[in-house]
């Protein structure tokens, strides 16, 4: 009889364990589901790494949504593997970057959206278009060598303002990066805008026997910087007139209407 009390017992013990463990998952299931039982903490717990990429770089993925506004529906093992991975549509869409294949070609991991790289035929033209349209109307309106190169020829990673002394040699000695932008535009390199600073030496890189010829001349023009004649942008050719007005007279304007016919250049004068 003892032993048999003994049995119900265990019997009881044991149907009253799986009764709680079946309580246990039926509540985790419902804490799953329902978005205000769980927050990132609890999320954070087995998914350490993730949470450490979302503090590091999430962007709005970190400020704006909790895990379980992407990541919707039971965890596993009550569904499948890789279940709750979603879909960029599910919140991006409506414009045409977002209806790009391949979001994952350039944002590497939805847990850092704003590290952006190319690689593998990504960074073409039509792709950054979708979010730089005028800087791709520019390198295409102002043909260069440049126009014929993928955006991602250049700009390895979103936002990488690359090195042209990669490709390009300097037109002086000295001169670095910097000194490209003070008369190159990256996306119409052959229109050449320059500020009223710009040094000789920085012309002379290109033009060196203009430079020799002007600095070496016993006329004022060997005071000026070549930036003084040739104003704010490259291949400005200016008329003597706009600084020597009415010089000579009117016959002699008739007969030699260029005044290096006389004077020889602009760059070392002749009287």
């Amino acid at each position: 009889m003892k032993r048999l009390w003994n049995l119900i017992s265990a019997f009881a013990l044991c149907a009253g364990l799986i009764l709680l463990l079946e309580g246990i998952q039926d509540g985790a299931a419902a804490a799953w589901s329902n978005n205000s039982v769980l927050n990132n903490d609890d999320c954070m717990k087995c998914h350490a790494a993730v949470f450490g990429e979302l503090q590091d770089g999430g962007g709005k993925h970190k400020s704006k949504v909790s895990c379980i506004d992407c990541h919707r529906g039971t965890h596993p093992p009550g569904s499948p593997k890789g279940s709750l991975i979603p879909e960029c549509a599910q919140c991006h869409r409506d414009t045409a970057h977002f209806a790009l294949a391949d979001c994952t070609g350039c944002h590497r991991t939805p847990h850092q959206p704003l590290a952006i790289f190319f690689e593998g035929g990504q960074g073409q033209k039509p792709a950054c278009n979708t979010c730089h349209p005028d800087q791709v109307a520019e390198v295409n309106s102002h043909q260069s060598s440049h126009t014929g190169f993928a955006c991602s020829f250049c700009h390895k990673k979103h936002r990488d303002r690359p090195e042209c002394l990669t490709c390009h040699s300097v037109h002086a000695e000295g001169q670095v990066l910097g000194d490209c932008y003070k008369c190159h535009q990256p996306h119409q390199p052959l229109t050449l805008m320059y500020a009223a600073d710009i040094p000789n030496s920085d012309c002379g890189g290109c033009h060196s026997s203009v430079q020799k010829a002007l600095e070496a001349s016993n006329a004022k023009h060997a005071k000026f910087q070549c930036v003084f004649c040739h104003a704010d942008k490259h291949a400005v050719i200016p008329s003597c007139e706009q600084c020597h007005a009415n010089t000579h007279n009117k016959q002699m304007i008739q007969n030699f209407p260029s005044c290096n016919e006389c004077h020889q250049s602009a760059h070392d004068i002749v009287k």
